[in-house]
């Protein structure tokens, strides 16, 4: 097994035990003022989409970083501390993947974000960052993404600025989502969201309970990615769509689907 998909097994394995771990954790005990935070913060576990997905565009090289947010902070540290940190970095083929001497080396990094940062639209403060020089260096927007990062984790800050904010338009570029959230009221109106599953699992895969109605060899979509759209931008979406599903269909065997939905629709 080469490093790529040594990563990639490896970080799928390590999601879904600790998720079924957290789920099992908050499923026995009962809710009290008394309770541990580890238990009784990670109730929602079993509802939050998985991020191996993501793992796999960026060890495909098909996107220069990876945010990592689960429902709480917490929730996200606990990943970050018990699985990635001790776990999956600790890997030869992550520490292999780390340098950037050879060319294909992707140069990768994963860092949990302690500084006041945020995004127009959420605080970045308390998530994780998985990026690869590699992908950065070959991207037409290379400069732009390294100076976020840069700012991410410098410990320089302007005093005279309470909280350090990136652009959305930056952070579309930094997770090369091809969309964009509307900008002027009309656009809120025809706003379009656009959702990446993978239609290849089933729930024994993720370690989920299988209905009565279902059999366990049905395969469950899984959701991998969200982003917003406008309607002018839905052929490069598609086009973005087709060159991630055949990158990973092909690397991973993940069968990636598509669908969009108008947010106009939904009350």
């Amino acid at each position: 097994m080469d490093d790529i998909q040594d990563l990639y097994t490896s970080y799928c394995d390590a999601e879904r035990a600790w998720i079924r771990s957290i789920a099992n954790m908050a499923s026995t005990t009962v809710a009290s003022s008394a309770v541990d935070s580890d238990s009784s913060t990670f109730r929602s576990i079993e509802e939050c989409s998985l991020h191996y997905g993501e793992i796999a565009f960026l060890l495909a090289g098909l996107k220069p970083c990876v945010l990592i947010q689960f429902p709480t902070p917490e929730l996200t540290q606990s990943f970050y501390h018990r699985v990635l940190e001790p776990q999956w970095m600790q890997r030869e083929s992550f520490k292999r993947q780390q340098q950037q001497g050879q060319q294909d080396d992707l140069g990768l990094s994963c860092r949990l974000i302690t500084k006041d940062v945020r995004s127009p639209e959420m605080p970045l403060q308390g998530c994780v960052l998985v990026w690869s020089q590699r992908s950065i260096h070959s991207h037409p927007q290379s400069d732009l993404i390294q100076r976020a990062i840069n700012l991410l984790f410098s410990s320089s800050h302007d005093p005279a600025q309470s909280q350090c904010v990136i652009a959305e338009k930056d952070m579309a570029i930094i997770l090369d989502l091809p969309g964009r959230l509307p900008e002027t009221e009309i656009e809120v109106y025809r706003i379009v969201e656009i959702s990446y599953w993978d239609q290849g699992e089933t729930p024994s895969d993720r370690g989920g309970n299988v209905s009565n109605t279902t059999s366990p060899s049905d395969p469950q979509p899984v959701l991998l990615t969200t982003f917003a759209a406008q309607p002018d931008q839905i052929p490069s979406v598609h086009a973005h769509f087709k060159r991630y599903r055949d990158a990973v269909r092909d690397r991973f065997g993940v069968q990636l689907k598509f669908h969009m939905q108008s947010m106009a629709n939904v009350a």
